[in-house]
């Protein structure tokens, strides 16, 4: 049997095409874990002050009063804060990724944008919670 050679020069069906590729941007690595960490995080503080109120309502309920040696006693108030203290902790991990992910190049920005966006809010509310509550207090 002959072996047919098919090379550029004399295949019929092998013709060279322009590049016409377009360069695809993939999703920022950075981006995507900022958006994923600050979603985690804004789960941790509701998880934390739902937490956080339940205790306290206890100690409401069962004395009529609530005094600040019997608030830190209560366990739920402490596993409460220590949740609301990761997910700060989260969040500012989550920003810092944003801003990386903001500076790589020839990414596409979406998930750093919502990230930052998720992030900046929720800082943002954390620090108006904190001024209610010394002003309450």
């Amino acid at each position: 049997m002959d072996h047919i050679n098919l090379t550029e020069s004399n295949a019929p069906y092998n013709t060279i095409q322009p590049n016409n590729t377009v360069a695809v941007r993939k999703h920022s690595g950075p981006g995507i874990a900022s958006f994923i960490i600050s979603l985690l995080a804004i789960i941790g503080y509701i998880a934390a002050i739902g937490i956080i109120a339940t205790g306290v309502n206890d100690i409401v309920l069962l004395s009529g009063e609530m005094s600040g040696e019997e608030l830190v006693q209560q366990s739920g108030v402490i596993v409460g804060f220590l949740i609301f203290v990761v997910a700060g902790v989260l969040n500012m991990v989550s920003l810092i990724l944003g801003i990386v992910g903001l500076v790589l190049k020839n990414r596409r920005k979406v998930f750093v944008i919502l990230g930052l966006v998720l992030s900046c809010i929720s800082i943002l509310l954390m620090i108006i919670l904190f001024v209610i509550g010394s002003m309450i207090s």
